[in-house]
């Protein structure tokens, strides 16, 4: 095989065990006071991606995966939320990334990514029902994109940490 192929199967790998992550997280929604607050098990995968395989392969999992998402389990509507949220997260991520600022671990980018991805989603809900309509709502919204980006971050850095010893070991 050449290492386009395999690259291919690692980004398919990557696309369903976020699906299955989703599907996971639908299947026990939280006793949060609000709508649509999530873990956002899901994103575990794409920052994991992101941090080994760069913006383009995350890119391309998460818009498969908010795709599948929104047919499998959501609507129209949820696939607005969720791409707007993906893919000013992944870009709020990437630029920490790159840019390596010393304050922001991958913890710390996930946990912007976290509020970020709240945000987008934040901004949709603007434009269906107004800004005042939700605006006691944004409070919220960032306090659980910190925690959950937070929780997100340190399960992908472990995970990682545990993807760099399994490497090292079939290396050798």
């Amino acid at each position: 095989m050449n290492s386009r192929t395999i690259h291919i199967a690692e980004l398919a790998v990557f696309t369903a065990a976020a699906f299955i992550f989703s599907y996971i997280e639908s299947l026990f929604p939280l006793p949060l006071p609000f709508p649509g607050m999530k873990l956002g098990l899901a994103n575990l995968i794409i920052v994991i991606v992101l941090y080994q395989r760069g913006f383009l392969s995350a890119f391309g999992v998460s818009m498969v995966r908010n795709v599948l998402n929104a047919f499998t389990f959501g609507s129209l509507f949820s696939f607005f939320y969720s791409l707007a949220g993906s893919i000013l997260s992944l870009c709020a991520m990437y630029f920490l990334k790159k840019n390596k600022h010393p304050q922001f671990s991958l913890i710390g980018a996930s946990a912007v990514g976290g509020i970020i991805h709240n945000i987008g989603q934040f901004l949709v809900a603007v434009c269906l029902v107004g800004f005042s309509a939700i605006l006691n709502y944004l409070p919220f919204l960032y306090f659980a994109g910190l925690i959950a980006g937070v929780l997100i971050g340190v399960l992908a850095n472990l995970c990682m940490k545990r993807l760099s010893f399994l490497s090292q070991t079939h290396q050798q």
